[in-house]
């Protein structure tokens, strides 16, 4: 069966003709995909791996809604709906891939680029497709971030059981071993000491991970792509001095119960995203009708984050929900938390909302950042959203009755444009060029906010 082929925060009525190739969607349709991750847990990646991360409640989304209208036992009508969820999911050997809607093509540029620049690696040659086999080199793009936000956190360590047989003993003696090993008495001591140690079940199974992607073809790019992730896979190869490429399927086994650890959080992630590339060869020849597999990625938080990128070379701020750097109040004695998207600390200065729609017009977004313009004492207010041949093109600027003494504040919403282009070298070179445009309009915004100043 061809891949079928959806756009995120679309609906549309399936023809009547296609509705039985598109009941299998019942498989996914309509469940949150907290309820699909916990049947489904070593099929399904998640991006990003915390729902912490996203504003939007994405554990709360469904990826598709179907509502059927039934005749005699049959569906006779059916309208799917999708969220703010895109990727690549294959259920029991059929595919789907859920593109951006503002890509325009079925070859999803803006979704591969938005990921490139996230997650810092070239992905041109990625193929856009959903079979099993394409979604495992997607994973293989995904580890070097994965395993440079643990390594944030250090090493992980957890305590192992060791043994020896020597002279110098420190922990319990095990008698069975002393007897079979020391007897007759040769003046060594057999006995088990319980450590705190780097080289456990977790590093062993990134170092094998590690080796494993260096036998692909795309390997070598990306674990020698920059300085950071080179000294991170150096710093896993120091501290594994037991690794043997003969002990992977018993690191995968010691690795069945997912470690949530206080501490190292991020770990858990890049635990999972190792067993699902280390299982590859058992996952790619599975043929269960019921079998869930693929990557679903919150595309707002994706835009949010691209957008930091962009953003950070201005000087803006980008709040962390997670770590909870950059949080305001909105009220005194800690009260009222909020994190604003983008903003800059100067007396009325600029505060920057990213939207993941064609058109900003909902009050409650306005309502909330009137809300944080008035918390910073900002003058400017922008709205920066994605814009393809539909959407609204034109920068629209309204100035804000009521603001002060001066009433000189504005609220902007700037339109970003998306190319809409399949070829993807074409993509970059135009997307280069909306990229120039919001440098060159984030300068003008800060050189009016210092006149004011």
């Amino acid at each position: 069966m061809k891949t079928i082929n959806l756009k995120d925060n679309t609906s549309f009525d399936v023809p009547q003709k296609d509705i039985e190739s598109y009941l299998f969607l019942r498989n996914i349709a309509n469940y949150d995909i907290a309820t699909l991750l916990r049947e489904n847990g070593e099929s399904l990646l998640v991006y990003p791996h915390s729902f912490v991360d996203c504003k939007d409640n994405m554990d709360k989304q469904t990826i598709v809604s179907l509502r059927e209208t039934e005749k005699e036992g049959k569906c006779t009508r059916l309208e799917i709906q999708t969220s703010n969820v895109v990727g690549f999911i294959g259920i029991g050997g059929r595919n789907v891939s859920i593109c951006s809607r503002f890509s325009g093509r079925e070859e999803d540029c803006f979704l591969h680029y938005m990921l490139e620049a996230i997650c810092g690696g070239n992905m041109v040659n990625l193929p856009h497709g959903t079979s099993i086999e394409q979604t495992f080199d997607f994973l293989l793009y995904l580890f070097p971030k994965f395993l440079n936000e643990a390594l944030q956190q250090g090493i992980y360590r957890e305590y192992q059981r060791k043994e020896y047989n020597d002279v110098r003993v420190r922990g319990y003696i095990d008698i069975n071993r002393q007897i079979r090993q020391n007897i007759p008495f040769n003046g060594r001591i057999a006995y088990r000491t319980r450590e705190f140690s780097q080289d456990n079940a977790m590093t062993e199974l990134i170092r094998h991970t590690i080796e494993y992607i260096r036998t692909q073809k795309i390997g070598k790019s990306l674990l020698d792509k920059d300085a950071e992730i080179r000294a991170n896979v150096n710093q896993i190869i120091a501290v594994t001095p037991s690794y043997c490429r003969n002990d992977r399927e018993k690191t995968i086994r010691n690795n069945q119960r997912l470690r949530n650890h206080p501490y190292f959080t991020r770990y858990n992630a890049l635990q999972l995203l190792c067993l699902k590339i280390l299982r590859h060869e058992k996952v790619k020849y599975g043929n269960s009708d019921n079998e869930i597999y693929g990557i679903l990625i919150d595309v707002s938080y994706l835009w949010e984050e691209y957008l930091a990128i962009l953003l950070a070379e201005h000087g803006f701020r980008h709040p962390q929900n997670r770590s909870g750097i950059g949080r305001i109040y909105l009220a005194k004695g800690g009260k009222l938390l909020r994190y604003p998207d983008y903003y800059d600390k100067e007396p009325l200065g600029i505060i920057i909302d990213a939207k993941y729609k064609p058109t900003v017009e909902d009050r409650n977004d306005i309502h909330q950042l009137i809300a944080y313009m008035y918390r910073l004492r900002g003058k400017y207010g922008v709205f920066i959203h994605p814009a393809d041949r539909s959407s609204c093109n034109e920068e629209l600027t309204y100035s804000l009755s009521g603001y002060g003494d001066e009433d000189n504040a504005e609220i902007k919403i700037y339109p970003f444009r998306i190319p809409q282009v399949s070829d993807y070298e074409e993509f970059k070179r135009q997307i280069k060029e909306s990229e120039a445009q919001l440098a060159f309009n984030c300068a003008k915004w800060r050189g009016m906010s210092e006149r004011v100043n």
